[in-house]
C-alpha cells in the first residue's frame, strides 16, 4: 500500500494528512492562530501517530509550494524537505491553487482558487475537472481583486471561488455593484467554509494524481511557488534599482 504525507502551511491554515490511493487515515487543520513554526512539527507526529503509518512506511512527502504566505510556504516547505531527506524519500510540491481546486472534485462549473495576495489583490487560476480530470483555463497570476470579479461576471458561467482571498473580493466593490455581481442571483458563489480553505488531504491527493504519472522532486530539486517577489524585495528593488542599472552602464 502506498502512503503519501500531505503538508500545507501557504495560509493562516495548518494542515497536515496522511493518505492512501483509497482513503484518507488522518487530517489535521488547524485554522485559528498563525504559529505554524511552533505546531507544524506536533500536528505532523500527531497526524502520523494517529494514522497508525510509521514515518519509514511512507511513500513520499507532499508540500504546498505557494502562492500564499512567503513566511509559511517556507515553514512548510522546510518540515517537508527535513523529513524527506531524512527518511530518503520523494517529494511532490503542489501549486497552492492547485489543492484548493482539488477541495472541489467532480464540481461541473468553474473552479477560482484565490489567496490574498495584500493591497487589494488576489493571487488565483482557473480550473475544471473534465472527464476525472483537473484541467487548468488559465495562467497562475496575481490580480486586483475588483478586476478578477469583473471578468468572472462577464463569463456568465457558474463559477465556486475559495480560498482565504474570498473575503478580499467582498470588499473590492461597492454595495450596489456587489450585489449584482456577488449577490444570490448571481453565477458566481463562494464555497462553504468547510471547503474553502486548503486541506492536506487535497494536497495529498493531487500528489498521488503526480506520482502516479511518474512526476516528483527530491529535497534538493523542489522550489517555492511565489509569483511575485516579496515586498521588501520591491521596496528595496524601488530604491536601489535604478542606481544598480547606472553603475552597470558605466
Amino acid at each position: 500500500m502506498m502512503y503519501i504525507l500531505g503538508i500545507d502551511t501557504s495560509s493562516m491554515v495548518a494542515t497536515a494528512a496522511v493518505m492512501s490511493p483509497d482513503k484518507l487515515l488522518c487530517e489535521y487543520v488547524v485554522n485559528n492562530k498563525k504559529n505554524h513554526s511552533e505546531k507544524m512539527m506536533q500536528v505532523v507526529d500527531r497526524v502520523l501517530q494517529d494514522s497508525g503509518i510509521a514515518p519509514e512506511e511512507l511513500d513520499a512527502v507532499a508540500v504546498a509550494i505557494g502562492p500564499g504566505s512567503f513566511t509559511g510556504i517556507r515553514i512548510g516547505m522546510a518540515c517537508a524537505e527535513g523529513m524527506a531527506h531524512a527518511l530518503g524519500k520523494p517529494m511532490l510540491g503542489i501549486n497552492t491553487l492547485d489543492g484548493l481546486a482539488y477541495n472541489l472534485m467532480w464540481e461541473c462549473g468553474i473552479i477560482c482558487p484565490v489567496m490574498d495576495a495584500q493591497r487589494g489583490e488576489v493571487y488565483t487560476c482557473l480550473y475544471r475537472w473534465e472527464d476525472g480530470r483537473l484541467n487548468k483555463l488559465a495562467p497562475y497570476e496575481v490580480v486586483k481583486a475588483r478586476d478578477l470579479l469583473e471578468r468572472l461576471s462577464s463569463a456568465k458561467e457558474r463559477t465556486i471561488v475559495l480560498g482565504d482571498g474570498v473575503p478580499v473580493l467582498g470588499r473590492a466593490l461597492d454595495d450596489e455593484r456587489g450585489q449584482k455581481i456577488w449577490g444570490e442571483q448571481s453565477l458566481i458563489k463562494a464555497a462553504p467554509p468547510a471547503l474553502a480553505m486548503p486541506r492536506a488531504s487535497s494536497i495529498a491527493a493531487a500528489a498521488l494524481d503526480e506520482y502516479a504519472g511518474g512526476r516528483f522532486d527530491t529535497c534538493y530539486t523542489i522550489k517555492p511557488f511565489y509569483i511575485r517577489r516579496s515586498h521588501a524585495e520591491e521596496k528595496w528593488e524601488e530604491q536601489h534599482g535604478r542606481a544598480r542599472t547606472g553603475r552597470c552602464n558605466n
